[in-house]
């Protein structure tokens, strides 16, 4: 499995909401299709990034991590829910969130038999359906934001790309190292969000968070 962390110094300042910025994580996962022989597509992980403020030292910590075969899907996965756990107390953040990432790590997690170690942790998604003052997912929030990031790899390149990575084609490392970047440069520019985000909106309140329920509710037997 490809991973690295880093630790860069950081002077983000807490526009956000009125609490901690150290309570603050944001989680992203990058995906990539699988053709099933029953002709349907089905989403699976390939990336994980977790990016955190850390008190002391001031630094911003960034962890990305790769799979390079389909097997260690699983290994990641598990990995992803002890992070969870490990920062169960904190507030998750990200762009879809709820209906893209955590909804997809739910429901892998139930096709390879895997129990969340954390059950229901507090996120705060980022995306707003009833959102038009801006255009374009996540890029279109940075622009918005008067974040300039100069996005050099379409997200499309995952998804195309995947496949000559667990085929171990030539220039498989290539391939990988890419996709870091691609994934370091969204993950440099998260917190510029939360310095940014008195320019276009309210601070957020903590109501607004909510717990995402990765135990399934159970059925009632009808007597």
């Amino acid at each position: 499995m490809f991973k690295k962390e880093l630790w860069l110094p950081h002077d983000f300042t807490n526009h956000f909401y009125h609490g901690s910025i150290h309570n603050l994580v944001f989680l992203d996962l990058e995906f990539f299709p699988l053709y099933l022989k029953s002709q349907k597509v089905e989403q699976r992980i390939f990336g994980y990034t977790l990016t955190r403020l850390v008190e002391d030292p001031k630094q911003q910590y960034i962890k990305i991590q790769l799979i390079e075969n389909i097997p260690e899907e699983k290994p990641l996965i598990q990995e992803i829910f002890q992070d969870i756990k490990i920062l169960e107390n904190k507030v998750f953040i990200g762009f879809n969130i709820i209906h893209s990432d955590l909804y997809c790590l739910h429901k892998r997690a139930k096709a390879l038999k895997l129990k969340p170690t954390c059950q229901h942790p507090l996120v705060f998604d980022l995306y707003d359906p009833k959102q038009s003052r801006y255009r374009g997912g996540l890029n279109g929030l940075f622009e918005y934001l008067d974040i300039n990031i100069d996005k050099q790899i379409n997200g499309m390149y995952i998804r195309r790309n995947a496949k000559r990575v667990f085929a171990q084609k030539p220039r498989a490392s290539d391939i990988l190292n890419t996709i870091y970047e691609y994934c370091l440069e969204d993950a440099k520019n998260y917190f510029h969000i939360i310095s940014n985000w008195h320019y276009k909106f309210e601070r957020v309140n903590s109501e607004r968070f909510i717990h995402f329920q990765f135990k399934s509710k159970k059925r009632r037997r009808r007597r």
